[in-house]
C-alpha cells in the first residue's frame, strides 16, 4: 500500500481504501430519501400526522399534542405499544418555586423541577413541562396549579359561530317561554330584497361553473363575490340610516350611555360601550332593543328604590322579547353571527338578566355568551369592542362562578407580562387574577386529610399569593391613596384612591387574597394562625376603607361584590353592620338590587353563633 496525502491508502489494484483498522470495506454512499415518499413517516399519533407535525411518539400524550392541548390519538399500527388510545392533553406550562413567605413575595422564581400540585381527586391536572429559559411569570405561573377546565369549556370546542349563537338563543328562548306562556320564537319573515347567504353562495358556484368551466378565474371571482355577499348580508341586518327613536326611547338610550354603560366600561379607558356600541346600536335594531331593555329595567328599579312606584318590568320584558325575535331573524346571515353587534347584544342582554336578581337563569346563560365569544376567537387581548365585551363578560362570570362554586368558563391566558402593561391594563389584570382565585376555590372538599394532597394545595395557594404580590409590585402612583378627610369612624379608616377604577382594582386584589387564604390549608401553629388573621384583617380593612370613599357609579357593583367577600371574614358585629351599610350605599347609587347579598351574609354569620 502507498499512503496518499489525505490519509487514505491506495491499494495495489488502484482502488482507494480507508486506513481504519476496524474495516477496510469501502464506505457506502448515503441514499437521500425522496421528499415525496422517503421523508414521510408512518409512525406517530394520528393527530400530528393530520396536522403535518413531527411527532415524538411519547405516550400517553406526545409532545406536540401536549403543547397545543389537542386529542392525542394513536392507531394500532402507529402507536409504539400497539394499543388503541385517545388522550386529551392538558395545557402544559412551566412550574414555579415560591418563596417560603409567598404571601409577601414580590417575585416567582422559575426552576427546573416539576411541581406536582395536582390531584385528580380534586380536579387538578399534573404538570410535566420544564420552565422556559425566559418565562413570563405574570401569566405562566398560573399554570402551576392547573385545574381541569369547566365541562362547558370543553364541550364548546367545536361550535361554529352560527351554531354557538343559535344554542345561546335557544337557551334564552326556552327559559323565556317557560316564564311566559305567551312568548314563542316563531319563524320570522326575511327582510324584503335580502338573500340568505347559503342560496347566494350556491348561485355563485353555479354561475362560476357556467362562465369558467376550467376554474382558472373561479378563485378571483369567488373572492369578489364573497365580499359582495358580505356587503349584501350586512345591508339586510344593518340599517343605512340611524334608527329614529321615540322621545321616551331616546331618554332610555341616554340612560344607558350615561349610567348602565359605566358598569360595562369599567377599566376600559376608551369606554367602548358608551361611545362605540351606542353608535352601532343606531344602525342595528337588535343591539338597540337590548340597550332599551337594560335601561328600562334599570329605570324601573331606581323608581322602586326611591319610592316612586313599583318596579314594573313589563316595558323591559317587551324590549327583551323584541331583541330575541330580531336575533333569530338576523342569525340567518353568516356575517351577523360573526359581528360586533351580536357580541354587544349578547353582553347587554346578559347584564339585563344579571340586573334581574330573581332570574336564576342568568348564570346558565353566561355559558352561551362564552360559546359565542369562543367561536369568534374573542379574548382579553382582541382589541376594540370585542376585548371590552370579553372583560365585561369575565367580571360577570367570575361572580357567577364564585356563587356556584364552579370554575370560570374562560381558559384564556394573558400574553403580556406586567412590565408591558399600562395602568388600565393592570387594573383589568386584577380581574383575571381574581378568576384564578375563584378557580382555586371551586369544588373544594371541606376536609382534605391526605397530607400529600394538602401540601400540594398549600403550594398552589402560595403560588397564587405570589402572583398577586407581583402584580401589586408593578402598580403606579394612580393606585396609591390620596389624603382624605377623617369621617370620625372608629371601625374602618377611609381610603381615597383616584381615579376610582384603580381603587376598585385594589378591592379586587384583596378579595382574591381573602378567597385564597380561606381555602388554603392552614399552617399549623400560632405563627400560622396569626399570619392568616393578619392577611384577612388587612384585606377587610382595605376593601371597606376604599368603599367608604368610592362614589363612582360604575364601580359600585364590583365594589359590593368585594364587600361581600370581606363580610365573610368579619367577626365583630359592628364591622358586620358597617359592611351591610356600605352595601346599602352601593345599591342606592346604582339602583342595582343587592338584597340577596345582605341576606346571604346574614345567613353565613348566623352559622357562627
Amino acid at each position: 500500500m502507498i499512503m496518499d496525502r489525505v490519509g487514505s491508502t491506495t491499494n495495489h489494484d488502484g482502488t482507494i481504501g480507508s486506513e481504519s483498522v476496524e474495516s477496510e470495506d469501502p464506505p457506502k454512499k448515503r441514499i437521500r430519501k425522496s421528499r415525496s415518499r422517503g421523508l414521510r413517516t408512518k409512525t406517530g399519533c394520528l393527530t400530528c400526522r393530520k396536522r403535518h407535525k413531527k411527532c415524538d411518539e411519547k405516550t400517553p400524550i406526545c409532545g406536540p399534542c401536549s403543547i397545543s392541548s389537542r386529542d392525542c390519538v394513536y392507531a394500532d399500527a402507529s402507536r409504539p405499544n400497539s394499543i388503541p388510545h385517545t388522550t386529551k392533553a392538558p395545557p402544559q406550562a412551566p412550574s414555579y418555586a415560591v418563596s417560603k413567605d409567598a404571601s409577601t413575595s414580590s417575585s416567582i422564581v422559575p426552576h427546573e423541577v416539576t411541581i406536582q400540585v395536582a390531584s385528580t381527586q380534586h380536579g387538578l391536572l399534573p404538570l410535566s413541562e420544564k420552565a422556559p429559559s425566559q418565562p413570563s411569570p405574570a401569566f405562566t405561573a398560573a399554570d402551576s396549579y392547573q385545574y381541569g377546565y369547566s365541562p362547558e369549556t370543553v364541550t364548546s370546542e367545536l361550535l361554529s359561530a352560527d351554531l354557538a349563537s343559535t344554542k345561546w338563543l335557544d337557551l334564552l328562548a326556552t327559559d323565556a317561554a317557560q316564564a311566559d306562556g305567551g312568548f314563542s320564537l316563531v319563524p320570522s319573515q326575511m327582510p324584503e330584497g335580502s338573500l340568505p347567504h347559503e342560496s347566494y353562495r350556491a348561485e355563485l358556484a353555479r354561475t362560476n361553473r357556467l362562465q369558467d368551466p376550467g376554474g382558472v378565474a373561479a378563485v378571483a371571482a369567488a373572492a369578489a363575490a364573497t365580499t359582495a355577499a358580505a356587503a349584501s348580508e350586512r345591508h339586510a341586518w344593518q340599517s343605512d340610516q340611524d334608527i329614529v327613536l321615540q322621545s321616551h326611547e331616546a331618554a332610555l338610550f341616554r340612560t344607558f350611555a350615561e349610567r348602565a354603560a359605566l358598569w360595562l366600561d369599567l377599566f376600559d379607558p376608551m369606554k367602548h360601550f358608551s361611545t362605540y356600541a351606542t353608535r352601532l346600536a343606531l344602525r342595528n335594531m337588535g343591539l338597540m332593543k337590548a340597550i332599551l331593555a337594560l335601561a328600562a329595567r334599570h329605570n324601573a328599579m331606581v323608581r322602586a328604590n326611591s319610592g316612586q312606584g313599583d318596579a314594573d318590568p313589563s316595558e323591559a320584558i317587551q324590549y327583551y322579547y323584541e331583541t330575541l325575535h330580531y336575533v333569530q331573524t338576523a342569525l340567518k346571515y353568516n356575517s351577523y353571527a360573526h359581528s360586533e353587534e351580536l357580541l354587544g347584544t349578547a353582553l347587554v342582554i346578559s347584564t339585563y338578566e344579571m340586573l334581574d336578581a330573581s332570574d336564576s337563569n342568568w348564570q346558565r346563560h353566561l355559558k352561551g355568551v362564552f360559546w359565542i365569544q369562543r367561536s369568534q376567537d374573542v379574548n382579553g387581548a382582541s382589541g376594540g369592542l370585542r376585548q371590552s365585551v370579553w372583560w365585561a363578560w369575565l367580571r360577570q362570570d367570575v361572580w357567577a362562578a364564585f356563587r356556584e362554586r364552579r370554575r370560570c368558563f374562560s381558559f384564556w391566558r394573558p400574553v403580556k407580562d406586567y412590565p408591558e402593561l399600562n395602568q388600565d391594563e393592570l387594573a383589568d389584570r386584577a380581574i383575571y387574577l381574581l378568576s384564578q382565585a375563584v378557580n382555586y376555590c371551586a369544588n373544594v372538599e371541606s376536609a382534605i386529610t391526605n397530607p400529600e394532597a394538602m401540601a400540594r394545595r398549600a403550594e398552589a395557594g402560595d403560588i397564587l399569593m405570589g402572583m398577586l404580590e407581583r402584580w401589586k409590585s408593578f402598580l403606579g402612583p394612580k393606585f396609591s391613596p390620596l389624603p382624605s378627610a377623617s369621617t370620625g369612624s372608629t371601625v374602618f379608616e377611609p381610603i381615597w384612591i383616584h381615579p376610582p377604577q384603580f381603587g376598585v382594582a385594589i378591592q379586587v386584589y384583596n378579595f382574591a387574597r381573602i378567597l385564597i387564604t380561606l381555602h388554603r390549608p392552614a399552617v399549623a401553629g400560632f405563627d400560622g394562625f396569626m399570619k392568616t388573621q393578619r392577611i384577612l384583617s388587612e384585606a377587610v380593612a382595605t376593601i371597606c376603607g376604599i368603599a367608604m370613599e368610592l362614589k363612582d357609579e360604575g364601580c359600585q357593583i364590583l365594589s359590593a361584590q368585594c364587600l361581600f367577600g370581606a363580610g365573610l371574614c368579619a367577626q365583630d358585629d359592628v364591622k358586620r353592620e358597617t359592611i351591610i351599610s356600605l352595601i346599602d350605599a352601593c345599591e342606592a347609587r346604582t339602583g342595582w338590587p343587592m338584597a340577596t347579598l345582605r341576606s346571604e351574609l346574614r345567613a353565613e354569620w348566623a352559622k357562627t353563633i
